[in-house]
């Protein structure tokens, strides 16, 4: 490289190398000796030590680009071969350090370089450059990090220079260019201890010292004293600390400012005065929205409202003295949770369910031996009601369960926020000889339920639900609450598991594991047990008369089974029952009014503090026409879906002033509705879709519940006359399949917090109001179809970005599909058929790249089909019959492999049928699927 070209720096401050860049590999032994006398001439060239050190991270996989930039780095020497670093004589031998970082610039893994350099009398005379250990956190950790290797270097030459009687009488300078960074060393009482950590891996040494930061720069001051600080100091600086690294988007730490660390909010202190408590739940837990399919489709706004989001301080952990510690709920963006954890070794409460970790975290509670409750677990559930069905009217299947309402027939959602994999990590656990409350459920924890869990005799309540589990539940005797739900691989024989007894359990939940069989009168020998519940489980038989033993049982579930017979005559003694949930068997009963009074097992209605009666679709028949219930009876959920129930809603009802969901979904009700249903104060839910009622309804509509969601479902029944002009508070409306005339009122489309309205199979007319284009965002499901509304879609619609469902099918709409609607990215149902549109194929539905069914049939579309059509890799249902459309089938239609039916009939294709009908062979093979060419 004699002849090179000179360039004046040695790396360019845009390059980003990394491992398998694609370019050709070079030979290792050439690069590592380039490379090894770089390293050489660092020694005295420091002006070269960060692109050495980076191209030295590549000596095993060295490629072509590695080596150009080593090349360069010689080219830089080449112009530079005068420079040096020169000393000249002084007499102030102070010692001054300099200290810097970059920001994630090691492309393969993320991490930070530190860089540090120290002057003694007139030069620079010690430097280093080197990757951090640690994944990329905040700028500020990553400054912190390179700032204690610099003062670790600082100690070292202190130490040195006394044994060259060169002793520093005053402290050392570092200069840092971040405040953040030095903030964290105000106060020395972070580092008391023998060897306390200050990062994820790096430690200093006690004997040394932090002063304020000079209000003329950012520097620190390092020395070889020592300082007690105060207790109370320390710990509001750690807190603080803590807080730096975070958002707050809802100020919930605006209390966290002056001296008294004690009087913030979610901090608790001892009489000692140090911290004890840091509770730091969301006060709006996470809320997933799924479809029938078990798809995240849509998450709660006010959680990422009010959470917390960051990376979580290692100083945290240094409040030694905590015993009660509560991030729930937050977004630490799946960083790792450090393992200084590990030191609070008087805390007996942790919950981090929810809080968006990542990797194990189980392995670091090892120490912690005074632990009486863990919480690790993950998502929440909620219903989601925004693709149940095209019009909502499917029968609701309620569970007073986690959450208020879930509607557990549609599945359940595992979300692992904390992603603990693998297998139970029960060496670690049996070290917790205090643990009285373990929680893991909502992980992917794939094992069998170790029985040595049996020996851990401190541990009551255990929940491993709605994980990957298998094998058999074990005798675990001391339990009081056990939860293995949602582990469909998990086997339960009930007749073995209680031929031992279970004295202290009180809850039992197996729904959707693998049990089988029937329920064994052995059963009853648990007498403490008040939660049973064991829904989808495919149990078999009838009930048996023994459970009325359990004479403690408040909440009995055994919904989705195949229980037959009927009721044991005796479960009139249960007077403690709260919740009675049997829907989706096939019971043999008929509860009438005569039945509800002297010894039967229905007179349990007027006996009990029944808080909810599940029996839809039971093959329970009921009529209720007459208040036979107990005066006091104030039930919470009542359904009665497929119930065979006939007659009016009576009176009585209206004195349900607790009643939260009312489902009398397919019955032969009739009658009008009642206006005070819709006043009853608790109500969040009333389902009455699928019966005869007739008449008008409300023109206003409030609910009173300040429960989520709120469903008014009357679909599917014979009312008439307008739709009401105004919804407060009501989050879901289907009023389809009925008579109602008129026009969409233009309030509608103003309702503040609506997410799905379904007007479908009515006598609507007009246009769509405009109002809809002030509506809020949040609406999910739009269900115009089979009306007569005409006019055009208006270009406001576009408003709506959160769309998953739009259906204007069959209407008297005309004019093109306006490109507006290109920011309904989340779109997944689109349904125009039947109208009257025109023009090409619309070009906006090729950013609907999630869309699953399109049905364009039967409109006035021509031109040819478009390319894009094959990139919406999601469509499992295409129908374009009944156009205009020409020329030939696009040959990308053929790669959608999730495609279900195709329909291109009665249009004016032509040319052959693409060759590559692999897509269609994979259709053929389908079963229940078809195919329509034309």
């Amino acid at each position: 490289m004699e002849e090179c070209k000179i360039v004046s720096t040695p790396m360019n401050q845009k390059e980003k190398l990394k491992r398998d860049d694609g370019a050709e590999l070079v030979d290792e032994g050439a690069y590592r000796s380039l490379i090894g006398c770089l390293m050489y001439l660092t020694t005295t060239r420091p002006d070269i030590l960060f692109p050495v050190s980076v191209l030295s991270r590549f000596l095993n996989c060295a490629s072509e680009l590695h080596m150009i930039t080593a090349k360069r780095v010689v080219r830089y020497l080449k112009g530079t071969l005068a420079y040096g670093i020169k000393f000249s004589k002084s007499q102030n031998f102070k010692l001054c350090g300099y200290s810097d970082s970059d920001w994630g610039g090691s492309t393969g893994d993320m991490k930070s370089t530190s860089g540090y350099c120290f002057t003694f009398g007139s030069r620079c005379f010690s430097w280093c450059s080197k990757k951090q250990e640690t994944i990329v956190q905040p700028t500020a950790e990553a400054k912190f990090i390179a700032a204690t290797a610099t003062v670790n270097q600082a100690l070292w030459l202190r130490k040195v220079l006394i044994d060259l009687q060169l002793e520093q009488e005053e402290s050392t300078a570092i200069v840092v260019d971040n405040q953040a960074a030095i903030a964290i060393y105000k106060d020395p009482c972070f580092m008391e201890g023998p060897s306390t950590s200050i990062s994820n891996s790096n430690f200093l040494e006690k004997s040394w010292e932090f002063a304020a930061p000079d209000p003329g720069g950012d520097v620190m001051y390092v020395s070889g004293a020592v300082r007690n600080g105060s207790k109370d100091l320390c710990e509001r600086a750690a807190l603080m600390n803590f807080k730096s690294l975070l958002t707050d988007p809802s100020n919930r730490l605006s209390s966290w400012q002056g001296e008294n660390c004690c009087s913030w909010k979610g901090i608790k202190c001892s009489s000692s005065g140090h911290v004890v408590v840091v509770s730091l739940r969301n006060p709006h837990p996470i809320e997933v929205m799924i479809n029938i399919n078990k798809e995240v489709v849509s998450n709660s706004q006010s959680t990422s409202d009010f959470a917390l989001k960051g990376n979580i301080s290692p100083l945290l952990f240094t409040l030694d003295h905590m015993q009660h510690l509560d991030l729930s709920c937050n977004n630490f963006m799946f960083s790792k949770l450090p393992a200084e954890i590990s030191n609070l070794t008087k805390l007996t409460y942790l919950k981090l369910s929810n809080a968006m970790f990542q990797d194990s975290i189980a392995m670091q509670f090892t120490n912690l031996t005074s632990l009486r409750s863990l919480d690790l677990s993950c998502a929440n559930l909620v219903p989601d009601y925004s693709s149940v069905s095209v019009s909502l009217t499917f029968p609701l299947k309620l569970d007073f369960g986690s959450s208020l309402l879930s509607f557990i027939s549609y599945g359940y959602l595992s979300s692992p926020n904390l992603s603990i994999p693998g297998r139970i990590p029960t060496a670690q656990f049996l070290n917790l000889t205090n643990i009285a409350s373990l929680d893991m459920s909502s992980n992917v924890l794939k094992s069998s339920i170790p029985d040595l869990l049996s020996n851990i005799t401190t541990l009551s309540v255990l929940d491993f639900s709605r994980n990957d589990l298998n094998g058999h539940i074990p005798y675990l005797p001391q339990l009081e609450e056990l939860s293995v739900a949602s582990n469909p691989a998990v086997t339960i024989d009930l007749v073995s598991m209680f031929a031992v007894p279970w004295s202290k359990l009180t809850l039992l939940d197996i729904c959707f594991t693998r049990v089988g069989g029937t329920i064994p009168p052995s059963l009853s020998k648990s007498t403490s047990l008040t939660f049973f519940r064991a829904d989808g489980c495919s149990i078999q038989g009838s009930i048996p008369s023994s459970i009325t033993k359990l004479k403690k049982l408040s909440v009995l579930m055994l919904n989705e089974n195949d229980i037959t017979g009927q009721l044991p005559v005796s479960m009139s003694s249960l007077t403690t029952l709260q919740y009675l949930s049997l829907f989706q068997n096939r019971l043999e009963a008929f509860i009438q009014r005569n039945r509800l009074n002297g010894n039967t097992p229905f007179s349990l209605f007027r006996k009990s503090r029944l808080d909810e009666i599940s029996l839809g679709t039971s093959g329970l028949s009921v009529e209720i026409d007459d208040p036979a219930f107990a005066q006091t009876f104030q039930p919470k959920i009542l359904d009665f879906t497929s119930c065979n129930m006939r007659g009016e809603i009576p009176d009585f009802f209206s004195n349900f002033t607790s009643l939260v969901v009312l489902n009398f979904a397919n019955n032969s009700l009739s009658g009008a509705i009642p206006q005070w249903l819709f006043n009853l104060p608790a109500l969040s839910i009333l389902a009455l879709p699928m019966n005869n009622f007739k008449g008008f309804i409300p023109p206003m509509i409030h609910l009173k519940s300040s429960l989520f969601p709120t469903i008014v479902n009357l679909a599917r029944n014979k009312l008439q006359g307008p739709i009401p002009t105004q919804l407060e508070n009501v989050n879901v409306i289907d009023l389809s399949l009925n008579n109602f005339v008129g026009s969409i009122p233009s309030q509608v489309g103003e309702a503040p917090g609506i997410r799905s309205i379904s007007l479908s199979g009515n006598k609507i007319r007009g246009s769509i109001p405009e109002s809809f284009c002030h509506a809020s965002n949040i609406l999910q499901v739009l269900d115009l179809s089979n009306n007569s509304l005409s006019g055009t879609i208006q270009r406001y619609l576009g408003n709506y970005k959160s769309l998953i469902y739009l259906n204007l099918g069959q209407n008297k709409l005309t004019g093109s599909v306006p490109e507006e609607l290109e920011h309904i990215t989340s779109l997944r149902y689109l349904d125009l058929n039947g109208n009257q549109f025109e023009g090409s194929f619309p070009a906006v539905i090729e950013n609907f790249q999630d869309l699953e069914i399109l049905n364009l049939a039967g409109n006035r579309f021509e031109g040819k089909i478009p390319k894009f059509i094959g990139d919406l890799r999601s469509l499992r249902i295409l129908v374009l019959e009944s156009n205009s459309f020409n020329e030939s089938i696009p040959e990308g239609l053929m790669n959608l492999e999730n495609l279900q039916y195709i329909g291109l009939s009665r249009n004016n294709l032509s040319g052959p049928i693409p060759e590559n009908l692999d897509g269609l062979k994979k259709m053929a093979k389908r079963q229940n699927e078809a195919t329509i060419l034309g």
